[in-house]
């Protein structure tokens, strides 16, 4: 198992102080310090009936400056379409960048056990 060095802020999920992490699960300080501030993940997407990505708007509540949600506490109960990343589900998502931080870190975890 490989680890995968990250930045934790006490509290919040802002990057400061160095972590090692294996196994960070979802809705943890560690899973939230992985996130690189992209905001890509809060666009609304839009694609056609052969699931091509046609479209992408960003969602109401993302600071495009800052990449951090504005709700994020509550982003599920404010925003129903809002996608829970997850060990399980990211690595399916197309539109989310090879950068993203959920994205390397899993990749790593993959080619580490390969």
């Amino acid at each position: 198992m490989s680890k995968v060095k990250v930045t934790l802020m006490e509290g919040t999920a802002k990057p400061v102080k160095h972590s090692t992490v294996t196994d960070p699960r979802p809705d943890t300080l560690e899973w939230d310090a992985l996130c690189k501030r992209c905001g890509k993940c809060c666009f609304d997407k839009l694609v056609d009936e052969e699931d091509t990505l046609i479209a992408m708007t960003p969602c109401e509540h993302l600071d495009q400056e800052t990449g951090l949600c504005l709700v994020y506490e509550n982003r599920f109960e404010v925003c129903p379409d809002c996608i829970k990343l997850t060990p399980e589900n990211l690595l399916t998502f197309d539109w989310l960048p090879d950068d993203c931080g959920y994205i390397v870190h899993f990749r790593l975890r993959e080619d580490a056990t390969e």
